[in-house]
């Protein structure tokens, strides 16, 4: 079947050019398998143990991406960093497999971290939609520009492990915690084995989100060994940024019913 032909504003340079698909994450980290892309909004109505009917959705044979980059762009970044990037899913993994998906020490992890962590900032501008480099510019500049370092602080960058669940694709979303005061701009991307967050002037939405912004700091050369601890997070529903079990999840539905049922009873009683 011939591929189709996409014509768009690439995601990243903003010319108007013909679309290639840009997997996300790339196709040798495991990303080969035929995925459904439902709505974002029709999406939130999943519970944990749901599973998407096809109804609706969009089957992407080629695995989870979409056509957001020009051939330029997806080729040149492809080259720059999508090797190092693969290998360290491998390493992910190897990792995840090794403690039986409970890693409860610290372990090396062997990469180039600004290769790294520039194929993430691609990943985003693909989750991000084609408005999102113009107010990116410094993230443009980096990710074309291989020999560009550092990043403005607004911008974070935090992994986790991820081994259950559902995949995540998603634009820039902000929630906010009412007792706290608090609201965390940012978008999601989780893909076994890892799980990525891009936060835009605010802290996380979970804490346990280990940082790996200071990959920016190191030479396009520049090969290192980490002692990472990263925390291990489900993503059983669809909204970013919720990391809960399926027993959390559950004890959480119940007390929202209760409390529901109570403020109806006063309504009712005062009524």
């Amino acid at each position: 079947m011939p591929r189709p032909k996409v014509d768009g504003r690439c995601h990243i340079c903003g010319q108007h050019e013909k679309l290639s698909f840009e997997h996300v994450p790339p196709k040798q980290a495991f990303n080969s398998r035929p995925v459904v892309r439902r709505p974002f909004d029709e999406s939130l109505d999943y519970g944990p143990d749901e599973v998407p009917s096809l109804k609706g959705g969009v089957i992407e044979q080629r695995g989870m991406g979409g056509y957001t980059l020009c051939e330029r762009c997806n080729s040149l970044t492809g080259h720059w960093y999508g090797s190092d990037f693969v290998e360290w899913c491998y390493q992910g993994l190897d990792i995840l497999i090794r403690a039986e998906g409970k890693p409860s020490l610290v372990y090396l992890h062997y990469v180039l971290p600004l290769r790294v962590l520039k194929q993430v900032v691609t990943m985003f501008f693909s989750a991000c939609g084609p408005g999102f480099s113009d107010r990116a510019e410094e993230l443009v500049e980096f990710v074309l520009n291989p020999e560009r370092r550092y990043l403005p602080p607004k911008y974070g960058f935090y992994v986790y492990y991820n081994i259950e669940g559902t995949l995540r694709f998603s634009s820039i979303v902000a929630t906010m915690e009412i007792f706290k005061g608090q609201s965390c701009v940012f978008s999601e991307i989780s893909f076994p084995p890892f799980g990525y967050v891009m936060t835009l002037d605010s802290p996380p939405p979970d804490p346990r989100l280990y940082s790996i912004s200071h990959f920016a700091k190191y030479d396009y050369d520049e090969f290192r060994a980490f002692e990472l601890q990263l925390p291990v997070l489900p993503t059983f529903l669809w909204m970013p940024g919720d990391y809960r079990t399926k027993d959390q999840i559950e004890i959480d539905t119940m007390r929202n019913i209760l409390e529901s049922e109570r403020i109806k009873s006063q309504r009712d009683n005062a009524a």
